[in-house]
């Protein structure tokens, strides 16, 4: 079958194709038809048989942490579900709990999730040193030269959320492990689109959501604890972080020996539904195809846009980009407005464009989108 046959296929699966030309899928993907069939079946589930549809869910709950521990090439003891990455990131947060005399290195091309809880929150703390970009990347040297004897962790996104640069994971892992600083990994725009692989790149916490590149639903995401971290004590616990909760032992909690001890009590069983038919579309399609195809439809937008004389933030090397192209364009928030009104959905922010193609998106659909941003180009000037 033709790759032109296989998205066409696809596009069936994907109602949004209806409405828009949909190119911000590493914001929220929109829900494919087999998704929100599997919530609106978890739905009635619980509709027609209440405390029995629990059964259903939480075997979903222990598949939805096998396939996202499968994609991460780690095992389900060391994954917990949360609500977000945020839920995940301040978790890593919460067990790493620096002391004020300690300081933690993040980036300025991180999302806000990786920054807020070291400002506003219990987990913040005086000294937050925020390495400066270069041009949309960050340089592994000027993360080394953060770091002092006092640094509680380093904290970055894989895929920037910004200029969408994306680390190299292995040596950035090396120097993190080489000063013995725990390393936090934000992997919302990553896992889906390349592959992560936590034992190739061992880090100490790494977060993320189902419902970027993993087709899935908002609501439901994903914490990885490394194999050191497991026995910290958990920063609140419920039901489900107790061994021995068949005992109905309120006077004494056995916590897990896993990652288990980090889950409090019943998740979103409805989202976990969807998230797992999401994961489980992913693998249908094939991640590796999905890589390529993303890889050339970014790459397309890209020559296109040189081709135009924008000014992009995205590198262009592919090794160092995923599934996000941002440019920067005058007016950009009205360009944006014009966009929608074409009826093409894209982000805006940091006077920029942000697209995100995947694999349902078509060749047309970007000429479409290039032909908009050439019009407004060619009036700005």
């Amino acid at each position: 079958m033709t790759d032109e046959q296989t998205v066409s296929d696809l596009r069936e699966l994907f109602p949004v194709v209806d409405h828009w030309t949909y190119l911000y899928n590493g914001s929220i993907h929109p829900l494919a038809r087999p998704v929100s069939e599997a919530m609106n079946n978890a739905v009635d589930e619980c509709a027609r048989g209440g405390e029995d549809a629990f059964h259903a869910g939480y075997e979903r709950f222990g598949l939805l942490k096998e396939r996202l521990a499968s994609l991460l090439h780690a095992e389900p003891g060391n994954i917990v579900i949360t609500e977000s990455t945020t839920a995940g990131l301040n978790l890593a947060a919460q067990l790493l709990a620096p002391t004020p005399e300690e300081n933690v290195v993040l980036t300025d091309l991180a999302f806000m999730s990786s920054t807020y809880q070291w400002l506003a929150s219990t987990s913040a703390i005086p000294d937050v040193r925020f390495v400066e970009q270069r041009a949309g990347r960050v340089a592994l040297e000027d993360i080394e030269a953060a770091i002092d004897t006092e640094t509680a962790c380093v904290s970055v996104c894989a895929v920037t959320v910004g200029s969408g640069y994306r680390y190299d994971l292995a040596p950035l892992a090396d120097m993190a492990q080489a000063a013995g600083v725990p390393l936090i990994v934000d992997a919302a725009q990553a896992l889906g689109v390349i592959d992560v692989d936590v034992g190739a790149t061992p880090v100490d916490f790494l977060a993320g959501t189902t419902s970027k590149w993993l087709i899935g639903p908002t609501g439901v995401g994903y914490l990885y604890v490394a194999d050191q971290h497991l026995d910290a004590t958990p920063p609140t616990v419920g039901w489900m972080s107790a061994a021995n909760v068949d005992q109905w032992d309120v006077r004494n909690c056995e916590l897990h020996n896993d990652a288990g001890r980090f889950q409090g009590g019943i998740p979103k069983l409805v989202g976990i539904a969807g998230a797992l038919a999401g994961v489980d579309l992913l693998n249908e399609i094939g991640r590796p195809f999905i890589e390529r195809r993303v890889r050339d439809l970014t790459q397309y937008l890209l020559d296109g846009l040189g081709r135009l004389g924008l000014e992009i933030w995205t590198p262009l090397p592919a090794d160092e980009r995923a599934g996000i192209v941002f440019f920067r364009i005058p007016d950009a928030a009205a360009v944006h407005q014009e966009l929608k009104a074409e009826r093409i959905y894209c982000g805006s922010f940091l006077d920029g464009i942000r697209c995100d193609p995947t694999f349902y998106n078509t060749q047309e659909e970007l000429d479409h989108f290039l032909a908009v941003i050439e019009r407004c180009a060619r009036r700005t000037r």
